[in-house]
């Protein structure tokens, strides 16, 4: 039987890891180690190698993917934070099971990701479920009996450009209720509808989003936004020195879900004027220019608001169209728009929930189908 466990073991200095429980007391002497940028261990989404030969990443849906033979795979990690109560929630799939989230710590830790599975080969999906504004995260390695080379990922790529609702947040509160812990505790990328959309499809995808940004100004402040953070691995800030190298990843699909963020009235505190439409016009459609730049041919599809009401999707749609006018008189063709038919609020703070998620995949499903032929 699966099954997943917490925390193993905490560190007792800084930068130094106590010793973890053995997974079992069959496979505790033929565990091997291998260093998190082995050639088998296959990762996805925005991360870059460290000199120490592991591998650093922040964003939601950041996964990486195993296969291994035995009957455990434990993995060390390390969460880098400015703050000390700070945490992160990770989700495991073993075998292609159901998910399961468990919840990290500070610093340098083991965690046994699986563990009373049968001798065979197996497989495994590590992926980050929470944002790089709660902390940046370090896989160092992980031990099994013996790690395989993976099936390949998906040749089909998709690049999904967001704010809260692409990176999870508040949509699975099973653990922690809405309103109770951190802010964070309800994120859970895999089942957003972005991974859920690209698995569905074969494809592999990547969560280029951030909580609470936008494309002209954000939630309740006028940056970053997305434009200033796009180009760096660690998106929730303007970083000038850790760049993205845009040659890693090339998607056949870039899809846009911004505006919700640059329309609203913040957190009421401060009055905020409305929204300059001819400016966020301008700006994302600036935006979609430097997306088309390192993306000559990938398709776009830009993405009205779930959470909107009709006259606040109508209006957005009439952005969006003007975004799509302007580059149709660029040259550039390769350009649709979507609205989705409800709107969906259910989750935490007003966000999309589990269900909802899944009707937004479902209506994603055959629009994308049709416009790239998958």
């Amino acid at each position: 039987m699966t099954r997943l466990l917490l925390l193993l073991a905490a560190l007792t200095a800084a930068g130094c890891s106590a010793n973890p429980a053995p997974p079992s007391a069959a496979a505790a002497d033929t565990l091997r180690s291998y260093p998190a940028t082995d050639a088998r261990i296959r990762v996805m989404g925005r991360h870059r190698l460290d000199d120490g030969g592991a591998v650093d990443f922040a964003a939601s849906g950041v996964t990486f993917f195993l296969k291994f033979r035995g009957p455990a795979l434990d993995a060390e990690m390390i969460e880098q934070s400015g703050d000390a109560t700070a945490h992160n929630w990770f989700t495991v799939v073993v075998d292609g099971g159901e998910p399961s989230r468990f919840r990290t710590g500070p610093g340098r830790s083991w965690y046994a990701l699986a563990s009373g599975l049968g001798a065979g080969e197996h497989t495994l999906a590590l992926s980050k479920a929470t944002e790089g504004q709660n902390g940046h995260d370090r896989l160092v390695a992980v031990r099994t009996t013996q790690l395989l080379l993976p099936d390949p990922l998906p040749d089909r790529r998709i690049e999904l450009i967001g704010n809260s609702i692409t990176s999870g947040f508040g949509l699975d509160a099973r653990d922690v209720a809405c309103g109770k812990g951190t802010w964070y505790d309800e994120h859970h990328a895999w089942l957003a509808y972005g991974p859920r959309l690209a698995r569905r499809l074969d494809a592999q995808w990547m969560l280029s989003s951030v909580s609470g940004i936008g494309m002209h100004r954000n939630w309740n402040s006028p940056g970053p936004v997305m434009p200033r953070v796009y180009d760096g691995v660690y998106m929730e800030y303007a970083d000038t020195t850790t760049s993205w190298d845009f040659r890693q990843y090339t998607p056949d699909l870039v899809v846009v879900a911004l505006g919700t963020n640059d329309f609203s009235a913040g957190d009421g505190a401060t009055p905020r004027p409305e929204l300059d439409g001819d400016a966020f016009v301008a700006d994302y459609t600036a935006f979609l220019a430097r997306v088309r730049r390192n993306y000559p041919r990938a398709r776009m599809l830009l993405l009205n608001s779930p959470v909107f009401d009709a006259s606040m999707k109508a209006r957005l749609a009439g952005y969006l169209q003007r975004v799509i006018d302007d580059r149709l008189a660029a040259g550039d063709s390769a350009i649709a728009a979507f609205t989705f038919k409800g709107q969906y609020g259910a989750g935490c703070s007003g966000h999309p929930d589990l269900a909802e998620h899944l009707r937004m995949t479902d209506e994603l499903e055959p629009v994308v189908k049709a416009l790239m032929g998958w």
